[in-house]
């Protein structure tokens, strides 16, 4: 494990990954596709994946979406300090339609990500409350509540930089 590496894990299934552009990784990034195959094992393989990843910090990050540079320096800075933390990404400002109004309004009342914000943690913190938990509609509910049950989160970072409009993970 790399202390001052972080990991993004995009993910999506095979086929819905095959038709996205995955940055490459770098010396300070890693990027992983989680190119699940079926349902069933998703919450196995995300947990094999977050197990193999080389990074201190991994991040979740819906298809089609990266965060911004802003937002890579604080987690490069979180890796490197090396403290349990976990937390998510602010929604972006420009899209302002009622359906992203209300899941901004959910998000805030729930204290719950939603996939499109992608969710980041320390690999640690991860294992310590025995990993992702169940992927439902709300993919980051179970994980969340998890993690709550150790620390706060860290303040939402800027927004991530999504590329497409429909954001699903199958």
């Amino acid at each position: 494990m790399n202390q001052e590496l972080v990991t993004y894990i995009v993910l999506g299934s095979s086929e819905r990954l095959n038709k996205v552009k995955i940055p490459q990784s770098n010396k300070a990034e890693e990027f992983i596709a989680a190119n699940f195959t079926n349902k069933k094992n998703t919450q196995r393989d995300l947990d094999n994946l977050v197990s193999n990843a080389k990074g201190n910090i991994i991040v979740l990050l819906p298809p089609s979406s990266v965060p911004n540079k802003k937002s890579k320096e604080i987690l490069k800075k979180i890796s490197m300090i090396d403290i349990s933390s976990w937390g998510w990404f602010n929604f972006d400002d420009k899209k302002s339609d009622i359906l992203n109004n209300l899941k901004r309004i959910s998000s805030s009342i729930s204290s719950t990500p939603n996939l499109e914000q992608g969710i980041f943690f320390n690999k640690r913190l991860y294992f310590s409350v025995g990993g992702v938990g169940k992927l439902g509609n709300s993919p980051f509910k179970e994980i969340s509540k998890r993690f709550y049950s150790r620390i706060d989160p860290q303040n939402p970072l800027p927004a991530l930089i999504i590329r497409t409009k429909k954001i699903a993970i199958y």
